[in-house]
């Protein structure tokens, strides 16, 4: 489960640099601004806290934690990019996908820390 945690998590971090680039040239409202430049800072954070727990180990609870949050988060995301898709008749598959990698990620983290 580590190794799926880190590909999944070097993933994220590399989806989250570029959704940080898109805000650069967006037109869009500032609160979506903000929120998919927040979204795409913690998706890097986690993943060089996930990189950091395999060099050297890192508190368990501060693993733990942020692993709930990242379930937390994909789950929250995923529910949120289906009603956004129930409600404006568009399906927004990018939603979808950032949400379920997250929780993808998170769930990996906690179960891989179980396991070692």
């Amino acid at each position: 489960m580590k190794v799926i945690s880190i590909l999944i998590s070097f993933l994220n971090s590399l989806f989250g640099i570029l959704l940080i680039l898109s805000c650069v040239s967006a037109g869009e409202a500032l609160g979506w601004v903000a929120f998919k430049t927040g979204a795409g800072i913690l998706a890097v954070y986690f993943g060089i806290l996930t990189f950091k727990d395999n060099i050297q180990p890192i508190s368990q609870s501060r693993l733990l934690l942020s692993g709930l949050f990242l379930v937390i988060l994909g789950v929250s995301a995923f529910a949120f990019g289906i009603h956004w898709s129930i409600v404006s008749g568009n399906v927004k598959n990018t939603v979808l996908l950032f949400g379920s990698s997250i929780f993808v990620q998170g769930l990996a983290s906690i179960l891989g820390m179980e396991a070692g």
